[in-house]
């Protein structure tokens, strides 16, 4: 819902949802007694609230207010069982300064409450926790050459209940050499702060003789993950490097390539065994996270936007992603997250758009979209094209019909990195739907 006034413009946008969940772990859970039956059926419920208030001063200032509220709560039993609730405050400031600079600076404020029952694969200590969350940050823009020359760069200050203080400084250099072209290059510093299953958490991973190389041993070895307060947050130093031209007014080019860095990522390693005091008898194996792991990626990305006709538009999409990590060698085959990462992601991904607009109340959608193979869980490469047909018989009212994969009646996209889980192949469908704005 949305409300202007003078120069205010609010805006109330709420929703709420109730899903049925379900999953089927592998068959090497149940060789030891962690999961009884390996069909899970369960439920999601929840929703949000979000309130904005913008207000705009002139052309080049303005004011920002957000809050809102989210809650959540899943239950999949014997896997987990968690209830969160969140609430998030934003504001933010622009204005210029002086002749040249373009000053924004603001604040961020989220507390975040959840607590989690215990379960047969997951349990957390302690159950319930609140964690908070400060943020504050400025960036500056300048125009060194006007008309030619651009330059921003600020931070952001974040203070957090797992690590404390954390820094992420940023800067940009644009460089406009015609009105046709434009440069850029930028470095950036991001971290990653831990979850409560990190520092938390203890999770049962399961039946380890394959990772081990132990099947032979007289009793079964369950993998136990145990949470480490200790858990430092995860760094990237970014490097990017950019150009765009455009053609014409209806037709432009962009390439990107990245440099990052990463540094302090999650790795395992493996604490005493222990002979379980329970029936029946089990060695119970530690597993540990550190932040002894290290990560080099690279890539670039090719994009282009092309309007052959007025009411026709093409858009094509190119990227390419090379991963190089470092961690521990034992943990490799099943750490898809870090250890396996090169092996867990596409390394190539093109994409082909259609937008027509038929009639002023008719239009086809078309998305063409290849993926490369992933080796970690052996999905092959896959081309897959999806449709959408849109007609809108009066203002504000669309009646659309869809078709998705529809190159192949069924194929896999991806896995789950946690849980062990047996796949979902995405069929081909078709389903029609209606909106309605107001």
């Amino acid at each position: 819902m949305d409300h202007v006034r003078g120069i205010d413009q609010f805006t109330l946008q709420g929703e709420g949802f109730s899903n049925a969940i379900g999953n089927t772990v592998n068959q090497h859970y149940l060789d030891v007694p962690v999961i009884s039956n390996p069909i899970q059926i369960g439920r999601q419920d929840g929703g949000y609230m979000r309130f904005r208030w913008d207000r705009v001063l002139s052309d080049q200032s303005s004011l920002l207010f957000q809050a809102a509220y989210d809650r959540n709560h899943f239950r999949l039993l014997p896997i987990t069982e968690f209830k969160a609730e969140s609430v998030d405050i934003d504001f933010q400031h622009r204005f210029p300064l002086f002749d040249k600079h373009h000053l924004t600076w603001g604040g961020h404020y989220r507390v975040n409450h959840t607590k989690v029952a215990d379960a047969e694969i997951v349990q957390f200590s302690p159950r319930e926790k609140t964690n908070h969350f400060f943020s504050g940050f400025v960036r500056d823009e300048v125009a060194l050459i006007p008309k030619y020359v651009l330059f921003s760069a600020g931070t952001r200050v974040d203070h957090n209940d797992f690590t404390g203080v954390e820094i992420q400084p940023n800067a940009r250099l644009t460089w406009l050499p015609s009105s046709q072209n434009s440069v850029w290059i930028a470095i950036s510093r991001a971290v990653r702060t831990p979850s409560r299953t990190e520092t938390d958490a203890r999770l049962n991973t399961g039946y380890l003789p394959s990772l081990l190389g132990t099947s032979d041993l007289p009793v079964s070895i369950l993998g136990v993950l145990y949470g480490n307060s200790n858990f430092d947050s995860e760094k990237l130093l970014a490097y990017e490097l950019g150009y765009r031209h455009q053609f014409s007014s209806r037709a432009s080019v962009d390439i990107a390539g990245f440099v990052n860095d990463y540094s302090h990522l999650r790795d395992f390693s493996f604490g005493a065994l222990a002979l379980s005091s329970g029936l029946p008898q089990h060695l119970v194996l530690p597993v540990l996270p550190n932040n002894k792991a290290s990560a080099l990626t690279y890539g670039f990305e090719v994009a282009a936007d092309w309007k052959p006709l007025e009411k026709w538009r093409l858009q094509g999409n190119y990227s390419y992603l090379n991963i190089h990590t470092a961690s521990s060698e034992l943990f490799k085959s099943v750490d898809p997250i870090v250890g396996s990462a090169s092996k867990a992601n596409p390394q190539h991904q093109l994409s082909f758009r259609s937008h027509y607009d038929i009639t002023e109340k008719l239009e086809l959608n078309l998305w063409l979209r290849y993926t490369s193979n992933i080796s970690f869980y052996d999905i092959p490469s896959y081309v897959a094209m999806d449709a959408k047909l849109i007609w809108k018989p009066v203002r504000n009212v669309e009646l659309f019909a869809v078709g998705q994969n529809l190159l192949s009646g069924s194929h896999r996209e991806f896995e789950s990195s946690g849980l062990s889980s047996v796949p979902t192949l995405i069929p081909r469908g078709v389903y029609v739907g209606a909106q309605w704005r107001f």
